[in-house]
C-alpha cells in the first residue's frame, strides 16, 4: 500500500516526520495522515515523495520489496550498458524506417510508369499521368508527373500514407486515415476537457490538511472571522473530517457566557453542487443542545432572502421560527465570509466554483 510504503521508504532514507514534511513543504500532521492512510498525498505530493526518495513513482506506488528490505534505488534503465543498448536499438530502427521510406519512393515512382495511374495529392486534388507511348519524352512527362505528386503528396505528414497507398491502388485508405484522424481529435479533446475539470472538494480538503492542525479525526484550520468581513468575536474554519470523508466550513459565534451558536456547511466526497448544513444552539459549558436544524442547500437558488428549512429539528417549539430564522442569517453570514476567504487566502479556485450565485 502507498502509506505503508511511504513509511517505510521514509525510515531507510533515515528521516523522521518533521524532516520528511520540511522538505515538501507540508505540516508533520500530513505525513502522518498519509502513513496511516486517513488521506493520500496528491500527485505532485508523490512525484516529489519518490524523488526524496530517490525511487520512481511506480515504485512508490507499488508494492514494497520486504524481502530485500530496501528500496529499488538503482533502476534497470540507469545502467550505461543499458543506455548504450538502447541508444544503438534506436539508431537501427531509425534507419530501418529511412530505408522503407526510400524504397517506398523508389517503387511508387516505378508505379507510375503505368498507363492511366493516377495520383491523389493531399489536399484531395488529383494529378492524372498522360497515356503512355513509345516515345521518350512522353515517359520523361510521366516522370516528372509522378515526381510533382510523390512532393505534393510529402507536404502533408498526416496524409503521405495516403498518397503512397493510392499509388498501389488503394484509394478508398484516404477515407480510412480521414476517420482515424476525426476519432483521435475526438478522444484529445475529451481528455483536455477532463483534465481542464476543476476538483473543488479535495482542493479543499488538501487546503484544510496543509494549512490546518489535527485535533482527533480531523483537521482545522481557524482564523477570526475579522479577517474575512465577520463580527468581533466570532471564528471561521475550515476542517477535514477523515472518517466521513467532509469538508466543512464553520462559523462560531459566542452569544453570552452561557450560549453559543455555531452554523456549519459541509460538503463530502464527489461534491454535487449540493451542501448539508446545521445550525446548533448550545451550553458552552457542556456542549449539551438547546436546539438544532440540520438540512440541505441548493447554492443555484439560495440567497440572504430565501427562507431556510430543515429535514430535522431538536428543541422546544416554542421560539422554534425564531430560531429558523437566526440560522438563515447566520448561514448567510457564514458564506459571505467564505466569499472573502477564497480572497484573502489566495485560494487556486475561485468564489464562483461554490456555486452561490446569489452572493
Amino acid at each position: 500500500m502507498l502509506s505503508d510504503n511511504i513509511k517505510n521508504y521514509r525510515k531507510k532514507a533515515g528521516m523522521s516526520q518533521d524532516e520528511l514534511a520540511e522538505k515538501l513543504g507540508v505540516s508533520r500532521q500530513s505525513i502522518s495522515l498519509w502513513e496511516t492512510g486517513q488521506t493520500q498525498p496528491t500527485i505532485y505530493n508523490i512525484v516529489a515523495l519518490a524523488e526524496i526518495f530517490n525511487i520512481s513513482s511506480d515504485t512508490l506506488l507499488g508494492s514494497y520489496d520486504n524481502a530485500n528490505d530496501s528500496p529499488d534505488y538503482a533502476l534497470e534503465d540507469e545502467n550505461p550498458k543499458n543506455k548504450t543498448k538502447l541508444i544503438v536499438a534506436i539508431v537501427v530502427a531509425v534507419a530501418v524506417i529511412i530505408g522503407a521510406v526510400i524504397l517506398g519512393i523508389s517503387l511508387s515512382g516505378n508505379k507510375s510508369k503505368q498507363p492511366n495511374s493516377d495520383f491523389e495529392a493531399a489536399n484531395g486534388s488529383v494529378v492524372q499521368s498522360e497515356d503512355l507511348s513509345v516515345n521518350d519524352n512522353t515517359s520523361e512527362n510521366v516522370n516528372t508527373n509522378s515526381s510533382k505528386a510523390t512532393v505534393q503528396g510529402n507536404t502533408d505528414n498526416n496524409n503521405s500514407k495516403v498518397a503512397t497507398e493510392n499509388v498501389a491502388g488503394k484509394s478508398d485508405n484516404s477515407k480510412v486515415s480521414e476517420s482515424a484522424n476525426n476519432s483521435s481529435n475526438v478522444v484529445n479533446n475529451s481528455v483536455t476537457t477532463a483534465t481542464e475539470k476543476f476538483d473543488l472538494f479535495s482542493y479543499c480538503k488538501d487546503f484544510a490538511i496543509k494549512k490546518g492542525t489535527l485535533n482527533g479525526d480531523y483537521c482545522i484550520y481557524q482564523q477570526p472571522a475579522t479577517k474575512y468581513g465577520g463580527y468581533e468575536n466570532e471564528y471561521f474554519s475550515i476542517s477535514y473530517w477523515s472518517d466521513s470523508n467532509m469538508v466543512e466550513f464553520c462559523l462560531h459565534c459566542p452569544l453570552s457566557e452561557t450560549y453559543s451558536h455555531n452554523f456549519y456547511l459541509r460538503m463530502r466526497g464527489g461534491f454535487n453542487k449540493k451542501y448539508e448544513y446545521l445550525s446548533s444552539k448550545y451550553y458552552r459549558d457542556t456542549g449539551a443542545s438547546l436546539r438544532s436544524a440540520i438540512g440541505n442547500i441548493d447554492p443555484a437558488v439560495f440567497s440572504s432572502n430565501y427562507p431556510i428549512s430543515c429535514d430535522k429539528y431538536e428543541g422546544s417549539a416554542d421560539g422554534q421560527d425564531q430560531f429558523m430564522e437566526d440560522s438563515r442569517v447566520g448561514i448567510c453570514d457564514l458564506i459571505y465570509c467564505l466569499k472573502e476567504f477564497v480572497k484573502v487566502e489566495n485560494m487556486e479556485c475561485n468564489f464562483s466554483d461554490f456555486e452561490f450565485v446569489n452572493f
